[in-house]
């Protein structure tokens, strides 16, 4: 199967062409040297997200991330020793400000106008998107990042000639960062988390369901953070995060393209080598503990009505994560799947109906939603008493054989299909690596899905869908 990614190797020579090394200060890299154009794709991969933030805290690490593009000290500044100067200044200002009490009004303007005069004076000095000017007019293509509740990504892609640039960039950015703009980009950031949460119904309702479905997980939280706690980050909180956790032990590059191993070996340790390793970081994530009755959140807001059920499910590396890939093929893997067939094609209760596990992320146990929203004139009992009857259905009469090797060939196509994108492949291959301990499992997971019994996947559904396991969420 593994052929089909590149019609001339066969399917063992692709794994064989991933190398992976680490620096001793504890930079992981994974390179898969594929020549078929002259470009390279690049993903650093932090394993740090929201699920690392502390109440009080939320959104820093998305913060961070957009902060990431503000530039070094050698980029995006007409004169870094004026500006940092300013900038703590700046800092020093708003620890003032904290001290003040309300009675003393005209003080705290006085400092307000210092601030606005630093603020004011410290922008005429940015260049503003210099990282990105530089990486567009050398050619790179895709500069983007994405933070999750487990990790946070960056990416972009370069000519193969262009790829000791990218080692260049992405050093600086990582051991002389500059977080300037800080107010500007809090009010894009408070302005990104309007759109997405408060002015957006079902934003609305995800935040508050994730909150009623995990007590005392971190998953609970929001990505995009509290508007109380992004309001109150200041530039040391982002600096505080950022040293613990944007260590060398908690990043993976992953290179995809046309380089080789040798060339990245050389680069990374004339670039990456002199970071220092420093103690390692420490992570007290609190357990969620096992849900012992259902729960319900039901909301009337401006939105199409919702019927949601949420099941707690094994994380990423457990040995039920491929029969819970499998569990989602069964029942919502196309128009051929339980829930499409049923509440969609055959008793057209439903405009969709679905079932995805891995909400809001997999790196530990979290979530796999039983999604349905109903055809007009349909109500949500009847959407949520179709649900159930398939679940059901499942529990007492299993998968058929027939059925599940549909299911592999499926999901081994789409996981082929998607190892045809080198950033895709950069991306697949980092995640494996921080959260299995080897890139090389990407692959694997393919012989893995192959090992899973009809019945292992009937068994995982009879362990998951139980009430006491069950929080229901509507919207009405």
């Amino acid at each position: 199967m593994l052929g089909l990614i590149e019609p001339s190797t066969d399917q063992t020579l692709l794994p064989r062409r991933v190398n992976s090394f680490s620096l001793p200060n504890g930079f992981k890299f994974v390179v898969l040297e594929r020549g078929v154009s002259p470009t390279v794709s690049f993903v650093t991969y932090v394993d740090v997200g929201a699920s690392d933030e502390v109440a009080g805290k939320t959104g820093i690490a998305h913060f961070l991330e957009h902060l990431a593009f503000k530039g070094t000290e050698s980029i995006g500044t007409k004169d870094y020793g004026r500006e940092i100067a300013l900038l703590n200044e700046i800092d020093d200002l708003n620890e003032q400000k904290k001290s003040i009490t309300d009675q003393q009004k005209r003080k705290l303007s006085a400092i307000d106008e210092k601030i606005m005069s630093a603020t004011a004076q410290a922008e005429e000095l940015v260049i503003s998107n210099d990282f990105s000017r530089i990486v567009q007019q050398e050619g790179g293509v895709g500069l983007n990042a994405a933070t999750t509740i487990d990790s946070t990504q960056y990416f972009y892609n370069f000519p193969s000639n262009k790829t000791e640039l990218w080692f260049a960039l992405e050093s600086e950015r990582f051991q002389k960062p500059v977080f300037r703009q800080f107010e500007k980009e809090k009010a894009v950031v408070l302005e990104e988390r309007k759109l997405r949460v408060d002015n957006d119904s079902v934003g609305q309702f995800l935040e508050q369901y994730l909150m009623k479905a995990f007590d005392e997980h971190p998953y609970r939280r929001p990505v995009i953070g509290f508007e109380q706690d992004i309001r109150g980050l200041s530039r040391a909180d982002v600096m505080s995060f950022f040293r613990k956790y944007y260590r060398p032990e908690n990043i993976t590059f992953g290179i995809v393209g046309d380089t080789s191993v040798d060339e990245v070996r050389k680069l990374a340790e004339k670039y990456f080598g002199g970071f220092e390793a420093g103690e390692k970081s420490s992570r007290t994530i609190p357990e969620e503990p096992v849900q012992k009755q259902e729960k319900s959140l039901v909301m009337k807001l401006d939105s199409e009505p919702w019927y949601v059920e949420g099941y707690h499910v094994p994380a990423f590396g457990a040995p039920e994560y491929p029969a819970l890939r499998l569990l989602e093929g069964v029942l919502s893997g196309g128009r051929t799947s339980r829930l499409f067939r049923s509440l969609v094609l055959d008793k057209q209760i439903a405009l969709q109906a679905s079932f995805s596990s891995g909400f809001p992320g997999d790196k530990y146990a979290s979530l796999g939603l039983l999604f349905a929203l109903p055809a007009p004139g349909k109500s949500l009992d009847s959407v949520r008493d179709a649900l159930r009857e398939q679940i059901e259905t499942l529990k007492s009469e299993g998968v058929k054989p027939s059925e599940l090797a549909r299911i592999k060939r499926s999901l081994k196509v789409s996981y082929l299909n998607a190892f045809q994108s080198n950033e895709t492949m950069a991306g697949f291959l980092c995640e494996f690596a921080a959260k299995t301990g080897d890139a090389k499992n990407a692959f694997r997971l393919l012989g893995a899905l192959d090992e899973v019994k009809p019945e292992d996947v009937t068994n995982l559904a009879r362990t998951v869908f139980v009430e006491s396991n069950r929080t229901v969420g509507k919207i009405l």
